[in-house]
């Protein structure tokens, strides 16, 4: 079953800036529809791992998954609306360099 997938206005600038045809576009696209057959894909994030800027900007989240996007990306989401208004909600993407920066790594 396919559930909606939605993601920020911070996601949907970055994915709506890149090409058709660049190969980051098709990775992320590639990903948001297997996150749409299969919602868990990625990997849950203990909560006490969670960065304190995540927590402070979505003071709301309650769930947070890591996807690899390739070998240099990370895809950051949550699943809202359990279990009746099942939705994918995409935080944000970035190089793995940052995702590293913003879990302490």
């Amino acid at each position: 079953m396919r559930i909606p997938v939605n993601g920020t206005p911070e996601f949907a600038e970055l994915y709506q800036s890149l090409s058709k045809n660049d190969k980051l576009y098709k990775e992320l696209d590639a990903l948001l529809e297997a996150l749409a057959e299969n919602p868990q894909l990625g990997d849950l994030i203990s909560f006490e791992k969670i960065p304190r800027s995540l927590e402070k900007k979505y003071p709301d989240l309650d769930n947070l998954l890591r996807a690899e996007v390739n070998r240099n990306w990370r895809l950051l989401y949550t699943l809202v609306g359990w279990p009746e208004n099942k939705t994918v909600y995409v935080l944000m993407a970035m190089p793995h360099k940052e995702y590293d920066q913003l879990f302490g790594y």
